[in-house]
């Protein structure tokens, strides 16, 4: 457990259940890093160690921000912040939302005032029980002081009230890319369509095409894998990994704003993406990247690969300046303490 010494009354908490590294985890790096430098106290709360060593910490020892893991029961959940009663509890992902929102109501009758926030950021729909959760966590949204969405879409489908508000980044220490890589950087299962980037691939065999990442989808893609496509599984972190890479592919079927566009796009590297939740507020097709449909990424591609080098750096350039303007830490921090502070 990582500890700084402040006052642990001020702290906010940002809440999670997680496995690994993705789009929430990410999100949640740059939210500590960007409450840490606006000179708030910030502590990650993980409801339950499943690995030995989360990749996770790595990144939070190194920003020296607070963790902590705890066993995975709403029990511990509530006697720890009886303990350390923080000012903010901010959920992140169905399993954080429903236990925060159990916790408020547990808390009802003690003196402790405690915000309870939450972000929605699925775009997509589970199946099973995931599907089961994805109703009580958007049912119960209500019992959130506050509740987020990174998306429109996302926010029409929770029953409260919600606020939209972009993702973002840190650009403080961001270089820009000097790669030509073009690639796929994320989850491989179906809401990602890394089969979309594969049968692009197919359509241009002079041409290497690198994944990034891991998931369900992993080994049926390698049955019908092209020789020019690469894999480079699971990456814990992706920071050494931009400066390679020079297009950025987001085929996605489901998302909301996704973390990897604003990395990208940050470090000056352009993205062709379908048009799948807020893509549309962050991308201006010929002016910073493009918004396509599916069946026209290879011809977006091409477009790509025949313009001429002054006008592929105006898009990067203009890709630098779109996250830098609207989608920093220093843009959307403000917005979020205003709710952290009513």
């Amino acid at each position: 457990m990582k500890s700084q010494t402040h006052n642990q009354k001020d702290e906010i908490w940002l809440l999670l259940d997680s496995r690994g590294v993705g789009g929430i985890e990410t999100h949640i790096l740059q939210l500590a890093q960007g409450l840490k430098q606006f000179q708030r106290s910030v502590r990650v709360i993980f409801l339950c160690k499943y690995e030995q060593n989360h990749p996770l910490t790595i990144a939070l020892n190194n920003a020296n921000i607070s963790y902590r893991f705890l066993d995975g029961t709403l029990r511990e959940l509530l006697d720890y912040t009886r303990h350390h009663c923080p000012r903010v509890i901010h959920s992140h992902g169905y399993k954080a939302a429903i236990y925060s929102r159990l916790l408020r109501l547990s808390l009802l009758t003690s003196h402790q005032k405690i915000r309870f926030i939450n972000t929605f950021h699925a775009g997509e729909i589970g199946k099973g029980k995931l599907a089961l959760y994805d109703i009580i966590d958007r049912w119960s949204a209500r019992f959130s002081h506050h509740n987020f969405a990174v998306s429109n879409l996302i926010s029409q489908r929770v029953p409260s009230q919600t606020t939209v508000l972009n993702n973002f980044i840190d650009t403080t220490n961001l270089k820009p890319s000097a790669g030509d890589l073009i690639a796929f950087v994320g989850r491989l299962s179906h809401e990602k369509a890394p089969d979309r980037f594969i049968d692009l691939a197919k359509q241009y065999p002079d041409y290497p095409f690198h994944t990034y990442g891991s998931g369900p989808m992993e080994q049926e893609l390698i049955k019908h894998l092209p020789n020019n496509v690469i894999f480079h599984g699971h990456q814990d972190s992706m920071d050494t990994i931009w400066n390679d890479i020079g297009l950025l592919i987001i085929c996605s079927r489901y998302e909301g704003l996704p973390m990897t566009a604003l990395e990208a796009m940050g470090r000056g590297i352009p993205v062709i993406s379908t048009p799948v939740g807020n893509i549309s507020k962050l991308i201006q097709s010929e002016m910073n990247g493009w918004v396509v449909k599916p069946e026209d990424l290879s011809k977006t591609l091409s477009h790509w690969l025949e313009l001429s080098p002054i006008n592929k750096v105006e898009i990067q350039h203009a890709a630098q300046r779109t996250i830098q303007d609207r989608f920093s830490s220093n843009t959307v921090i403000p917005q979020i303490l205003k709710i952290y502070e009513v």
